[in-house]
Parts: structure tokens; sequence; C-alpha cells
């Protein structure tokens, strides 16, 4: 990978108005909803499947509630799944000469961030709801903590994330935006921003701060709002909280276009002409490289708290991506809406929960059909009384002497009989909609041999590799993020490296960015350069699982009997 770092003069672009900042957030409040279905599909899978409605329906008619959850196993198996086949990065010099002895010693230095950063913890979070709901987050930034790791890899909830939904490429390197929405603690947006402490400190419960940006104006002050806690924008959402004396932060990111010059050297590197570093101008004048002007895109950020500006500058990073890494898991044809393997599993869970109330309650349900005061107590005693399986009721002679008169109780068991065979089917419906098999879960299911259970789990497998595919794109994405941070982190500086060596190969140490002199032109130059070496950060995944390495053993083992005695 090549780090775009602009150079001290390059156009940055302009910072964000209020006015670009309103159509943002407008356009995202018209984006097609989904975030309610997927909060709704989450729930399911974290069993949370009656609703309050539906439980006061089913105590006013005496049915008990019933819930066999079927969906959270399900989604436990597959990121089960993730977690056995989880990999490590590799880097590989992409056809760089030389480039062997730098690929190794990032592959050190990647491995470190990626255990000290908690890089696998969050893709694993973000796993779960890319399976479940179609969509998961995960931040890949410096430590803000200056005595831990000096990188953060963290899952990011959906509902703090919103993107610009027209972009096509799936790590969005077309989207022309994408915010964050957190509140946080007053006293620690001060600490942030030191230097917007009057505009943070006036929203306080006396006088709740607020505006809005609508056609033809912009916010002139604080007091603009004096009379409302509301949001700016028309989708009324407070941005402060008196209960918890919080303010809503948008960390906003979006791109800028702009015309600029770039130089071509031979070897495909391309990196931004700057025309007052004395080596770009020796390169274009012995004809190493050539000029280009074209059109690229400048990552930027913001921070807005309404309609208030706190900070607004291009990126921190090197590379030309936002912070933010989507992981994917189907998405609608027509809308972009994502979605996950809960949709199509929730009308036969909501069919199962009702069919276990129902065949629950009609096993325990008791119907009478008797002649008025034919029983010798109050309606209300009798139906306690008849509810019970040692009920003794006492019929009152004289309305039973009469012309017609009867008392019979029945039940329903045939009808019981067909709720549970609509049970069964709720069951089947759900492993039908679902790639999870019996054998992926460790039940007992239809095979009848290992093989016939090994079929079935690999036909598993196939049905989840395209989630596996988008899983395995945003790890790669990750990962090239946390090398970016590495490569700027370690610059010019020489450093040196230990490579720990294993029983085949001996430990060796790697010099990186050494100073060195050409003896024949007596120019000095870097050996073993990270910033100019091109490298590729997860082209060659590592398995890393238990079940890996102990195949590996049995393979071993497997050649070392078959070896002669000598």
């Amino acid at each position: 990978m090549q780090l775009f770092k602009p150079h001290a003069g390059a156009d940055l672009g302009e910072p964000m108005t209020p006015r670009e900042f309103a159509d943002i957030i407008d356009e995202a409040i018209d984006q097609p909803p989904w975030r309610a279905a997927a909060d709704k599909e989450a729930d399911y899978v974290d069993g949370n499947q009656l609703d309050s409605s539906l439980l006061q329906r089913l105590k006013a008619i005496g049915i008990p509630p019933a819930k066999e959850n079927i969906i959270g196993p399900a989604i436990a198996a597959v990121c089960g799944y993730e977690a056995k086949t989880r990999t490590d990065w590799r880097i590989t010099p992409d056809g760089d000469p030389g480039g062997q002895d730098v690929a190794d010693a990032l592959n050190f230095r990647i491995n470190q961030a990626e255990r000290h950063s908690g890089a696998d913890t969050a893709m694993s979070a973000a796993f779960r709801p890319q399976v479940s709901v179609g969509i998961g987050w995960v931040e890949v930034a410096r430590s803000s903590d200056p005595f831990g790791s000096p990188h953060r890899c963290r899952a990011v909830h959906r509902n703090e994330i919103f993107w610009d939904m027209r972009a096509k490429e799936k790590d969005l390197s077309d989207a022309m935006w994408l915010f964050r929405e957190r509140f946080i603690k007053r006293s620690r947006a001060v600490a942030a921003f030191p230097d917007q402490r009057e505009i943070i400190t006036q929203a306080d419960s006396a006088s709740g701060i607020g505006g809005y940006v609508v056609e033809g104006g912009v916010s002139t002050g604080l007091q603009s709002g004096m009379d409302t806690d509301r949001a700016w924008t028309s989708r009324e959402q407070a941005w402060y909280r008196r209960e918890s004396d919080e303010v809503c932060i948008i960390e906003l990111w979006y791109r800028r276009w702009v015309n600029t010059i770039i130089m071509r050297l031979k070897g495909g590197r391309v990196v931004e002409f700057d025309a007052s570093n004395p080596k770009h101008q020796a390169a274009v004048a012995s004809g190493i490289g050539t000029l280009e002007r074209t059109t690229v895109a400048r990552v930027r950020r913001s921070y807005w708290m309404g309609p208030h500006c706190l900070h607004d500058g291009p990126t921190p990073y090197p590379h030309r991506h936002f912070p933010y890494v989507p992981f994917w898991g189907y998405v609608e044809d027509m809308t972009g809406i994502p979605f996950g393997l809960v949709r199509d599993m929730l009308f036969p869970q909501d069919n199962l929960n009702s069919t276990i109330a129902k065949l629950r309650w009609g096993m325990a349900a008791t119907r009478t059909e008797r002649t008025k005061g034919a029983v010798a107590m109050s309606d209300e005693q009798f139906r306690r009384q008849i509810a019970r399986p040692d009920a003794d009721v006492i019929l009152d002679p004289d309305a039973m002497a009469m012309p017609g008169a009867r008392f019979e109780v029945k039940r329903d068991f045939q009808l019981n009989s067909q709720q549970f065979q609509l049970m069964a089917d709720s069951r089947a419906a759900l492993e039908r909609v679902s790639p999870v098999t019996p054998a992926m879960q460790g039940r007992t299911g239809t095979a009848t041999s290992g093989v016939q259970e090994q079929t079935q789990l690999e036909q598993s497998q196939v049905t989840m590799a395209d989630l596996m595919d988008n899983f395995k794109d945003g790890r790669t994405q990750v990962g090239e993020l946390l090398m970016a941070l590495i490569i700027e982190d370690m610059g010019n500086e020489e450093q040196v490296i230990v490579i720990e060596g294993d029983t085949l190969n001996p430990p060796r140490t790697v010099v990186l960015n050494k100073p060195e002199v050409d003896p024949d032109t007596g120019i000095p130059y870097l050996s073993n350069d990270v910033q100019r070496t091109r490298i590729k950060v997860a082209l060659e995944d590592v398995p890393s699982s238990s079940s890996f390495r102990a195949q590996q053993l049995n393979a071993l083992s497997e050649a070392v009997k078959a070896a002669p005695p000598e």
C-alpha cells in the first residue's frame, strides 16, 4: 500500500459550512428507514421476543407467555464459526525488490498491534450485527491514552453511524460523507474542545440552547432557541440531555475534491508533487518522474454540536479512508438497505412462540356448557374450580331436574394435536430459512453417518460464504488502516526489529530506515525504507485457530510415521 499524505502547501479543501452540514443531516433523515427493524431483529437474537402489548393480550385471555429462542443459538453458531476460522494478517512485498525484509519486520509490528489494539475482539463484535441485521462497524484510530497501546480498534454500534448510502464501494471510498453521533458528558466535551468552552457550557438545564438551520438563514446566536430544547433539524432530536448533563457531538468525515499535480515515478509509485521539494524537482529534471494534473479526494474531519462547529480540519491519518470500517451482511438491490439472516427468521420464530403458548393453554383449558343455575356457586368460583385438575363441582338438583338441563365439560385435545403439528412446522421452517444446520450447532440432525454429517456441515459453510467474504474484506481494510498508522509512526527514523525464530528459522534482526551512502554517486539514502516500500496486507491470511493447529499436528505426525527408520 502507498501512503497518500499531502505535503504542507497542498490544497486540503474548504471547511464544511453550516448550510452543507444541514443538508447532510437532512439527507440522513430522508434515507430509507431500516434501523427500527434492525433493532427489533437484534432484540430477537438477544431473546427479547415478546413485547408488552402482546403480553397484556395474553394475560387478558389467560394464555401464559412462552418463548423458545431458535434465532439466538443459530447466530451464536455462525459467530462461533468465525472464531474457529479466525486468521492472522500476513504482509507480503508487492513485487518490490528487496522488500521482503521490510515485510517481515512489519509482520511483527502488525501482529503486535493486532493483539494490543483489540482488533480481533472488535471485529468479532462487529461480525455479530453483520450476520444478524446486516452491518457492523469497527473504528481504527489512534489511542488517546498515552500510557496504553498507540492504536485502538473498537466496535461501534450501528445506530451511531450514518453514511452516504449512494456510495457503491464496500469500503465507502466513494462516499461523500460519514458521521458518528454520540452523547458525551459536557465536562468531557469541554476538555476536548477548550476553545469552545463558552458554547458548550451554555447548554444547561436553565436555558437549553437550540436553533434551526432552515432555508434562507443560519442560527445567529446561543439564545435563538431559548424557549425550546429541541434539535435544529426537522427530526426534532434533542442534542442536550438535561437529566444526565450530556451533549450530542457529531463527528463528521467528508471528502473534498481538489485539483492537484501528481508525479509518477518509475516502478508505479505515485506521489503528490511538491514544488518546494528539491528531490521532486530533481526527479522531474532527470526524467525519473512525470507530472500529471488530476483530481483527488481530500478527507476532512469536523465536530459539531447542533449548528455550532467545534472543529474543522484535514484528516489526521495518512490514508484516504474514513476511520470507520463497515462489515456488510446483505444489501437490498433497490434501496441499499443492509439486512442479515434474522429478517427471514422473524415470522417462524413468532409462529413458534405463539404456538407453544396456545398449546400450553389448550392442554389446560376447559370449556363447559351448563344450564343457568345448575351450579351451586358463583360464576367466578366456578371458573376457578373447574380449571383445577381435582375439581369438585356441586350441581343444583332443582336446576338439573328442569327439562333440557345439561352440564358438560369439554376439552379440545384434537386442536392440541394440530397446534403441536404447527409447532413442529415452525421449527422446521426456522431450519429451512437459516443456513445453520443441526450439525453446525452440535445437535443431532438427519445425518445417519459421519460422511453425511460432514457434508451437511460443509453445506452450511457454503451458504455462509458470501458473509465470510464480506467479513474478510472488512478485516483486510482494518489491517490496511492499522498498517498505515504503523508506517506513519515509524517515519524515517532508524529502527531495529528482532524477529523471533522458531524450530526451522533462527531469530534475525532487521534494520529499517538505515541511513547509507551510495558508494558510486555519494548520494545518501535509506535502506529498507518503510515509506517507499509498497506492501500488501491480508493477501495471505494465516489460520490461527486451534482446529487448524490440530490438523497441522496430525499431518506432521503422519509424515513422521511414514518416514523410513533412518
